[in-house]
């Protein structure tokens, strides 16, 4: 079984390691010039836990450059990037490809399906956490879980056994009928989260502690929950309100700045199209007004454009 890595940051090294580790043939493409260098000449320098476990010369190619077709490919990119590395590797692509997408936030289902027929899309959302300590090392702690599904269920003991040969590297994938629930779930928490500490200019922990920090959250979660519920997803706005504030512990994730928070703070376009962005676009759909939503996704689309122009 030939597997791609459609993106090699900090998920995709890490789930990449563990099946090459575990001797599957994995192969990561990458537009990023040092990372991609770096991991031909010396190998992924891999750190876990502090633990630094050496050095791994799994194949890295830019996209342009692959050959060959692949059984597996995992989409690890930012959301805002599917697309363009869909385009790119489509060449390694044959008629029964699988597809693994455990991208934040939501959309990405309809983007998928212009690629690949929807029996061959495996969508998910995941827990695991991962970084890059530079170019061409991975860092990373702790483990995680990942729940998945077919997005049409067909030939399903494929994908089962799939997952069963994927799980013996470790990945912790669960097939689940809740996925698209906890999609959900998660994108809430980021619509609230990622955005808010962006704004606010502050960590997890920080924002916890305002203490009207909860008429915040419903703001947005009173949108995200009509328009989840339009979309005929069961959304629990009292569990993602409670997953909200189990990370403010600074022992958790409190002193976490979100991935959008750090793009913004690096110069790059952030993933608030597939956030609030998307519950936007969504609730259009449905005539349901989602004022804050549209605020928000403005508001961090005008901080974009100020870091541009700076």
């Amino acid at each position: 079984m030939k597997i791609l890595f459609a993106g090699a940051g900090a998920l995709g090294s890490r789930f990449g390691y563990m099946l090459f580790k575990n001797g599957e043939d994995v192969t990561f493409v990458d537009s990023w010039k040092e990372h991609v260098e770096n991991i031909t000449k010396d190998g992924l320098k891999v750190i876990i836990d502090d633990k630094d476990l050496g050095n791994y010369y799994i194949p890295t190619n830019y996209p342009e450059e692959a050959t060959g077709t692949f059984d597996v490919v995992f989409v690890a990119t930012k959301s805002m990037q599917l697309r363009n590395m869909l385009n790119d590797v489509k060449h390694l692509i044959h008629e029964n490809t699988k597809i693994i997408c455990i991208l934040n936030g939501l959309g990405h289902v309809d983007t998928l399906k212009e690629f690949v027929k929807e029996e061959n899309i495996l969508i998910g959302v995941t827990v695991w956490t991962s970084g890059l300590g530079g170019a061409g090392v991975l860092k990373a702690y702790g483990t995680g879980k990942t729940e998945i599904k077919q997005v049409k269920e067909e030939n399903l003991e494929e994908t089962l056994a799939l997952i069963d040969r994927l799980n013996k590297a470790g990945l912790n994938l669960k097939y689940s009928d809740d996925t698209y629930q906890s999609i959900w779930h998660k994108a809430g928490l980021n619509c609230v989260l990622n955005t808010y500490c962006t704004l606010i200019d502050c960590n997890i922990n920080q924002y916890g502690t305002y203490e009207k920090h909860l008429e915040l959250t419903r703001a947005v979660l009173n949108e995200v929950t009509k328009v989840g519920h339009a979309e005929g997803i069961d959304v629990k706005q009292e569990i993602i309100e409670k997953n909200i504030e189990n990370c403010f512990d600074p022992k958790t994730a409190g002193l976490h700045y979100p991935s959008l928070y750090q793009d913004m703070k690096n110069g790059r376009l952030t993933e608030i199209d597939y956030l609030n962005g998307a519950i936007s676009k969504l609730g259009k759909k449905h005539n349901i007004p989602t004022p804050v939503c549209d605020i928000i996704t403005l508001m961090i689309h005008s901080k974009e454009c100020v870091n541009k122009n700076k």
